[in-house]
Order: C-alpha cells, then structure tokens, then sequence
C-alpha cells in the first residue's frame, strides 16, 4: 500500500508538472554530485571576474512575486542577500565536542555555580517511583495493566526491592568540574556494541543544568533486549545510526525556561516588542551583544557569528525571550540557518524509516532574557575540510527565478489539496521575506560521514496554517523556515528532510 500511494503521489507530480513550461535547467531532487562539481568548475569569463557576485549573477536588492491557488498563498517581499566573496564548494564533516570546547563553554556558562554528575543507571529514585507505580496498579485491576493477577504484581514489587538495596541514590554527589566520561553499550556476553562521550550535571540549588552527548561509534543500529522486573525479555530497544552530537544549557529557575514556541522574526535594530508586556526590558540589539559576547568568551566567534534575532515565548503566550541563531562561516561565507526544518535524514525503505541513518543539521541558539544567557542549544557542529571548487560559477538570478515560480506550486499545492473539499476554509499562507545566497551541507551519497558545503539560493518564509473559523480563538501554527532551497550551481531542488 505505501509503495501505491508513492506512485499515485508521484504520478500526481509529473501531471502539475506537464502544466508548466519545462525550465532550461533541470528541476530535480537529487542527484548527480559530480556532474554539479564539473559545473562549479567551468571558467568564469574574464570580463564578468571584475564584476561583484551581485552585478554578475544579475541579482535584484529585492524580490517580489505573488501565488495564490485555493487555500494556499505565497507572497515574496523579500531582500536578497549576496555575500561579498566567492562562493566554494567544501567538504564537511560531522564533528564531536571535544574537552576544550565543552570546558570552553562550562566556565562561560556554569562558571562557580557547584554542579553534580547526574547518574545514568538506575538509582533508588527510579525503583521508587516504579514501585509505588506498581502498587497503585495491585489496589486497582492489574488484568488492565496486561498483568495476571495481583500476585504477579506483588512479586515485581518484591524483586524491585531487593535492587532498591544495591542501587545507589539518586544523585551520586559527584561534583562534576566539566571533564567527559566515557559510556558504553555491552551485551550479555560483555562485548561493547557502541561507545561515547557525554556530560551530564546540574544543580539544584540554581537550576543550571549542562549536558554534551556526543555520536555513538555504531555503524549500524544496534538492537539489545528488555527485560522486566522479574528477569523475562520483555522486547528490544534499538540504537540507530546517526551524527548529532549535542551541547546544551539550561537555567530551569528562569521563568523565561519554557519558553520554546518561535513567535517571530526580528530585526536587530527593532525596538522592544509591545507584545511581551513585562517579560522582557531589553531590545533586540542589547539581546544579540549578550549572544556576541558568549561567543567571545567560549572562542566559538572564530567561526560563527550571531546573525538573526527571533522572539519566542511559552505555549500560553505569557512569557517571552529572544533567540539568537548563530551561523557557521566557512570562508567568509555564510552556512545558511535550516529554521525549524526537520532533521537531515536519508531511508532506505519506507519499512526501516525509524532506523535510517541520520546526519542532523547544525544549529546554536542562544536564548536570552534581562539577565542574559539563560539557555545554549548547540547541535551537530561540522567539522570543514579540503577545498573542493575555490570559486563557483553560478546559474544567473533569472534562471534561479525561472525554478522558484515552477517549483513554489509544485511544492505546496499539494498541502491543501485534501482541505479543498472540506466544509470550511483553510489558510495556507508563506511569506518570503529574506532570499540569500550562500552555502548548505548536503551528504554526499549514502554517506553520513561526509558531506559537501554547497551554494544555494535559500527562500526563508513565516508560514502560518490554520482553520479560518478558529482562527480568533485558537490563532495559526506558526513557523519561520527555509521552504524553498536551490542549488545555486546547477538549479536542482534540495530536500532538507533527505540532506541532498
């Protein structure tokens, strides 16, 4: 049925598809990586060498189109972004935090405050909460729990209290001054299937908590058994296979710390929202120097740069910070934001989906409030190599707009067509407001050890969903992303959710 439903989709494609003039340069999501390089290495003509990217590509200060199609509309207003540099082609790499860069951002962040290594095992907390768990279930009627009787249940609570004896408490009391430690996936016949590094302490006192997990060494997934309280195999769990190491920072005491739905975009110079009533004093520009400025302090503005400022809040909408995203710059060129896009992932087969090897996309936000720094989410950082094409020749704007315009419909009627024969009107809406050019890490095939850094035309859109008659009431799904990514080499369409 799912491979069906793939040709139907696919098939539905080629017909919007034929409605269209066919574009001068290929169309297509993925793809033939040598054949781009090849392409990226043609001769830039002398006389177009003294002209800026801008003048040479033709490339607009601003962008405007318009789409409207049933429920859905797309409107660009958009400035459009052109780096000063020449565009390369790079190889990249996944990358672990190492010491220095987790020490780096320790003494930045928790400083003196006292931390403790939290425990991984199982402690006395965890038993406890299993067992009283279990005896909530033994007063009521276990056969609902997929238990046999009360018994049974009686029997697991007693074994559960023989480990309770062994285990240690909750919070080892270890202090933590930073340092990784090593952990490791073993077998019942003691082999290691998997290694890594991670940190994991906090305070209860402040609140702070401080976390690094880095990549497991598995090159495939690993499946090991569950067993219940009583010893019998109960299932498996599997480990994919994945890079997205991850560095985050957490003061839990700030009432700014649930703060996790993106509200908007801001410009760096905007005054203080009106919106966040007393949630926040400071304005943008104060926000970003408090970004600017843990980036000095951590070594890490050798190779990223706080760019964009969003405002996020809390679910209620009553409590509100700022996020700073931060870009890596590879050559003076900027690695473009994903925005809210799903991970970078590639499948095999539908069937083994869950499991598919994953190469997450780099990202480092940095959340502020009136105090400062309050939380850090710094994932998958990439490590840059050789130099595969030092100066980039690229498809002229006009060819690049030619996609936009057929692709845009291709892309997203597709959202709404099921809502069209609903009993009520639907908002699909995208409006483009930033077009830049620069570079994006794409796999290289069936690889997520290495990568490619390659130039884009990357449209960036906040896009609300919703249901017009509840509109007022329970307002729109709200994001701000990239919805349309286009190599800037040879015009072919990149899928973010595949990583090529």
């Amino acid at each position: 049925m799912k491979r069906r439903t793939i040709l139907i989709l696919f098939a539905a494609l080629l017909l919007l598809a034929a409605c269209q003039p066919t574009p001068e340069e290929p169309v297509v999501v993925g793809k033939d990586q040598t054949g781009m390089i090849e392409k990226a290495k043609a001769e830039i003509p002398p006389e177009q060498r003294a002209l800026s990217v801008r003048e040479r590509l033709g490339v607009p200060e601003r962008l405007t189109y318009s789409y409207r199609k049933g429920f859905l509309s797309i409107d660009v207003d958009a400035e459009v972004i052109v780096p000063d540099g020449e565009l390369p082609i790079v190889r990249a790499f996944p990358e672990n935090f190492d010491q220095n860069t987790v020490t780096a951002f320790w003494n930045a962040l928790v400083g003196d405050v006292p931390m403790t290594v939290v425990v991984q095992e199982e402690t006395k907390e965890t038993i406890l909460e299993r067992i009283n768990w279990l005896m909530q279930i033994a007063e009521g009627n276990p056969e609902n729990y997929g238990y046999k009787d009360r018994a049974d249940v009686e029997r697991r609570i007693a074994a559960l209290w023989e480990r309770y004896r062994e285990a240690p408490e909750a919070n080892s009391g270890v202090r933590s001054d930073g340092t990784l430690q090593k952990q490791t996936q073993v077998n019942d016949k003691g082999q290691v299937l998997w290694s890594r590094t991670l940190l994991y302490a906090e305070s209860a006192e402040t609140g702070y908590r401080f976390s690094v997990f880095n990549n497991r060494d598995n090159k495939t997934p690993v499946t090991v058994p569950l067993y219940d309280e009583l010893g019998n195999e109960t299932g498996t769990a599997t480990t994919e296979v994945k890079n997205s190491a991850q560095l985050t920072f957490i003061k839990n005491n700030e009432p700014q710390a649930p703060c996790y739905v993106w509200d908007r975009k801001l410009g760096v110079d905007d005054p203080r929202p009106e919106t966040v009533d007393n949630s926040l004093t400071i304005a943008p520009k104060e926000a970003m120097a408090f970004a600017e400025q843990l980036l000095i302090d951590t070594g890490a503005a050798d190779d990223y740069a706080a760019r964009h400022v969003f405002l996020i809040r809390n679910y209620e909408g009553t409590v509100y910070a700022y996020r700073i995203v931060c870009e890596h710059v590879c050559r003076d060129i900027t690695i473009l934001m994903t925005g809210n896009l799903k991970e970078g992932r590639f499948d095999t087969d539908e069937e083994d989906a869950e499991y598919a090897e994953r190469w997450d996309y780099e990202e480092l936000y940095i959340d502020v409030n009136d105090g400062g720094v309050y939380c850090v989410q710094f994932r998958s950082p990439l490590a840059v190599g050789d130099v595969v094409v030092e100066e980039s020749n690229l498809l002229p704007f006009k060819k690049i707009q030619q996609v936009m315009k057929k692709m845009f419909p291709i892309r997203y009627e597709n959202e709404t067509k099921d809502y069209l024969g609903t009993n009520t009107d639907w908002m699909f809406e995208k409006k483009i407001d930033r077009v830049e050019l620069g570079l994006w890490r794409i796999r290289e095939k069936d690889s997520i050890e290495r990568g490619l850094l390659v130039p884009v035309w990357v449209f960036y859109a906040q896009t609300k969903h919703a249901q017009l008659p509840l509109l007022e009431e329970y307002g729109a799904t709200e994001t701000y992303q990239a919805v349309l990514i286009i190599n800037a080499v040879d015009g072919s369409i990149i899928d973010p959710a595949k990583g090529y």
